[in-house]
């Protein structure tokens, strides 16, 4: 516990000197048009195509809440890390912050089951079980105990494979003896040792580096990983495996979603439903545009493979997701439902 404090005390310092003097405990800061401001943070680059697009939150929540919520957003992680954002959430310090569902892992293991590969077989069953299961929606409420709740996603795309090597990656064989970057995750790094590889976890800033210097063979991720992280010139093939679809979720301290009113909540998350719709609209289109570019460096690239002895690596995974109670056993057979 002291080790939490004193990490949550060393973020609000940062903070502090971030907003240079400003009220950052104030929930409902409410600036000289009455309006509630609520800070949000984020760890995407700031400029790129995705913090883009989570900059429209704050056009959507001014409009949706008629002037009452304005949303300041702090990008690049310059609030600290993912898991330091979570804390402040829960302490009240910080309003909002949009991270990982991986992150999220650490605080309640229940959010593992968005790291299962293959739990989404398709987009379309991806965005029906995320925006339809009512197992997601307690799930997303289930935290007020712990300091946040979550009241949205972000639709991040499927995850692939992509190598140092021209290898298309259709059987967990042709990963045999390759080390391959994982995120800070369980199961995650259980996904790549079931598909044959050494799982190597690291933060997805050190990729880069690992690639470069011959200390990963590869990585996994979505397609904007090459061309924002610059990958693309690090690799040779890219593999459509869509083993995961990871979302990012919209969390809020229980603090702050108490001190709202009932129009206040409804017009919060309205806008993040909008900002998710405005999200997708453009995401398939960003991504050509990503392999496009990757191509253009030299990247080959492989779809429509079989998946089939992916899927069946990966089972014990699900098994053991679904043993550990009631309550996930629950949440896994609703988002089934959506296939």
């Amino acid at each position: 516990m002291k080790k939490i404090l004193k990490r949550i005390g060393a973020a609000f310092t940062a903070c502090a000197l971030i907003l240079a003097g400003g009220t950052f405990i104030s929930v409902k800061a409410a600036d000289f048009s009455g309006s509630i401001q609520l800070k949000l943070a984020h760890n995407q680059q700031d400029g790129s195509e995705i913090a883009d697009t989570i900059a429209k939150f704050s056009d959507f929540a001014a409009t949706d809440s008629k002037g009452e919520i304005s949303i300041k957003i702090y990008p690049s992680g310059q609030l600290g890390s993912e898991t330091e954002e979570v804390e402040m959430v829960q302490a009240g310090i910080l309003d909002m912050a949009k991270v990982s569902s991986n992150t999220l892992g650490q605080f309640d293991n229940r959010y593992a089951i968005f790291a299962l590969p293959y739990l989404f077989t398709s987009q379309e069953h991806y965005y029906k079980a995320m925006e339809n299961s009512e197992a997601v929606k307690k799930l997303f409420r289930s935290t007020a105990d712990q300091g946040f709740i979550a009241i949205g996603y972000y639709a991040n795309g499927s995850r692939n494979y992509y190598l140092k090597k021209d290898v298309c990656v259709d059987d967990p064989s042709d990963l045999a003896g390759m080390k391959i970057r994982s995120m800070v995750s369980t199961t995650s790094m259980g996904m790549i040792s079931a598909m044959g590889a050494t799982p190597v976890p690291m933060s997805s800033s050190e990729t880069y580096s690992a690639l470069q210097q011959g200390i990963v063979d590869g990585a996994e991720n979505t397609e904007l990983a090459l061309t924002v992280n610059g990958h693309e010139d690090l690799v040779s093939s890219y593999t459509y495996t869509e083993h995961q679809y990871s979302p990012d979720i919209y969390i809020i301290s229980t603090k702050t979603w108490n001190s709202l009113t009932e129009p206040q909540q409804q017009a919060l998350e309205k806008a993040l439903s909008e900002t998710n719709d405005n999200f997708k609209s453009v995401y398939n289109s960003m991504m050509d545009a990503a392999i496009d570019e990757a191509k253009e460096h030299g990247v080959k690239i492989y779809k429509g493979i079989d998946k089939t002895a992916f899927i069946e690596a990966v089972q014990p995974l699900h098994q053991e997701y679904i043993t550990q109670g009631a309550e996930y056993r629950e949440l896994y057979d609703d988002i089934e439902l959506y296939k």
